[in-house]
């Protein structure tokens, strides 16, 4: 790292970038100022994404995607309790490192691999400057080096992150083999180098669950994770006692909630155009795994199948969901939505073929404000309006 392009960028780190770009360069020194200037973003970007990396003034992150694209604490902490403690751990996807740094504070040792040598000599230098002196940088691509270093090291934990190949990342069906590495070939081929490891895979949170329990011949369990819902990670873990478990995980500001169940569907929610006192949204990751196939057990209903919006008559404290007191029920009287309209509200529509972002334009309501107005469609296709508050501050 050129000493003067790390110094530059530690000492205008809190500026506008903007600014700085219109002033131009105003020390000495013969680095690249539109590189520093990326930095000076990507940096920004630490500081609210990763406050540890942040403070740091050696670190040196050269792009704000690099940022966006890494895994958030929270849910690099999350994978991190897979690395068995004092154990070692294989990431085959190292990019900006987050995931392996999780690892670190683990495991003994973690060996990542990157396939861009540039990538892995940064990701080596972010390292010593964090101070983890445990994670062993290789290049290489996972197909490959990768492959030979689980049959060399016979770890404890392989992680994969794959990437989605650029032609097929705008499709909106996922498939394994659409991603690089390509899973389908490359997981038989770590089992059977490496017999004893234990495979962790990062997924897109939209990929389809019934899709991947019958693409992939080994067992797994599924961890579905969204951080201050927000759905985030889609992680399948394949061990030997893996029974196609399923866990869905809310990570929030104070406290994070957790359901395991079996993946199997074992009990009904009543249907009912009737409303309640309280309503539910359920949480992301609940929400993708669904309801009933949870097992979750609740006195509450739905107004339709897909809202994934429920009532209850009680407050129900411990529900996986952002919890509502009702306020006011209306089936969408032009006169009721104008005067809703005339004050900034939180607006979320559920199961309707207009998207929220329509259905705001459409009733031209600002957002803001501290209430929250739910549009939904019942089972039998009724429109429904149900304005609201919240019961308890946000996770």
């Amino acid at each position: 790292m050129d000493p003067e392009l790390l110094a530059y960028v530690w000492t205008h780190r809190e500026e506008d970038v903007r600014q700085l770009a219109l002033r131009g360069r105003t020390s000495a020194g013969d680095f690249d100022f539109s590189a520093a200037l990326k930095a000076i973003q990507a940096r920004q970007k630490l500081k609210t994404k990763h406050p540890e990396w942040y403070a740091v003034p050696e670190v040196f992150i050269p792009e704000a995607v690099v940022v966006e694209q890494s895994s958030s604490p929270e849910t690099a902490a999350y994978k991190s309790q897979f690395a068995p403690p004092s154990g070692t751990v294989l990431d085959l996807s190292g990019g900006m490192g987050a995931d392996s740094f999780a690892f670190a504070k683990v495991a003994k040792v973690v060996t990542y691999l990157e396939l861009s040598q540039e990538r892995a000599d940064l990701a080596a230098h972010n390292f010593r400057a964090l101070e983890c002196n445990n994670i062993h940088c290789h290049t290489g691509a996972a197909e490959v080096e990768g492959i030979a270093l689980a049959r060399e090291l016979q770890p404890d934990l392989i992680y994969i992150d794959p990437d989605r190949r650029p032609s097929e990342a705008r499709s909106r069906v996922f498939r394994l083999e659409d991603s690089r590495p390509d899973l389908t070939t490359l997981l038989p081929q770590l089992l059977a180098v490496s017999p004893r490891s234990e495979v962790l895979v990062k997924l897109s949170p939209m990929a389809d669950l019934a899709y991947l329990e019958g693409a992939l011949q080994h067992p797994f369990d599924t961890h579905i994770i969204s951080l201050r819902r927000e759905a985030k990670e889609l992680l399948l873990h394949f061990t030997p006692t893996a029974t196609q478990r399923i866990t869905a995980v809310e990570i929030g500001k104070s406290q994070t909630i957790t359901c395991t169940a079996d993946g199997q569907a074992t009990r009904s929610v009543e249907i009912s155009s009737r409303v309640g006192r309280y309503l539910y949204d359920l949480y992301p990751a609940f929400a993708k795994v669904g309801y009933e196939r949870l097992g979750l057990d609740y006195a509450v209903w739905q107004p339709a199948r897909h809202t994934h919006l429920y009532f209850s008559e009680e407050l129900l404290p411990h529900f996986p969901g952002r919890a509502f007191e009702l306020l006011e029920h209306n089936l969408g009287e032009k006169r009721w939505l104008k005067e809703i309209a005339r004050h900034p509200i939180h607006l979320q529509a559920k199961n309707l073929p207009t998207s929220t972002d329509q259905l705001r334009r459409q009733l031209k309501i600002k957002e803001g404000g501290d209430q929250f107005l739910f549009a939904y469609a019942d089972e039998l296709g009724k429109r429904n309006f149900v304005l609201s508050r919240r019961v308890e501050p946000s996770l």
